[in-house]
């Protein structure tokens, strides 16, 4: 599971990197937005980021045994910070093409919509490898 290092905080929620428990992430996240004042669109997009990152993490960062997964919440002052971190496979997002928007659906490579969901929901995105986790970080401003 996660070491010391990873001591959750009040506004965390540890799961199994389990396709059944994404329901129990998204409400704890529905609940820190709306402590927050994220309107319920902003909210519904973010929980909809929060899927694409979590189901990624269930196929191909444990892609043998569900692992551990971190969803921290936290406000800094104007800003909404989500954290999904994962002991998994590393993980680059860049390696992820941006999806042809203009192609047509017959002729459009298949993935790649997900992340570029992700990358619209937040107005910051980061994401790193530190410590032997993946840290998917989401800002969003007020």
């Amino acid at each position: 599971m996660f070491s010391d290092g990873d001591s959750l905080t009040p506004g965390s929620l540890l799961q199994s990197a389990e396709l059944g428990k994404l329901e129990a992430l998204q409400d704890h996240l529905s609940a820190a937005a709306r402590q927050f004042g994220l309107d319920q669109r902003r909210t519904g997009l973010l929980s909809l980021a929060l899927e694409e990152i979590f189901v990624n993490i269930c196929h191909y960062a444990y892609p043998d045994a569900p692992g551990p997964v971190v969803l921290n919440c936290r406000s800094e002052g104007e800003k909404l910070v989500v954290e999904i971190v994962d002991h998994g496979q590393a993980f680059d997002p860049a390696t992820i093409a941006e999806p042809d928007l203009a192609a047509g659906v017959e002729t459009r490579r298949v993935g790649g919509l997900g992340w570029f969901l992700v990358r619209q929901v937040a107005d910051v995105l980061d994401c790193f490898r530190e410590d032997g986790r993946n840290v998917v970080r989401l800002t969003l401003n007020r």
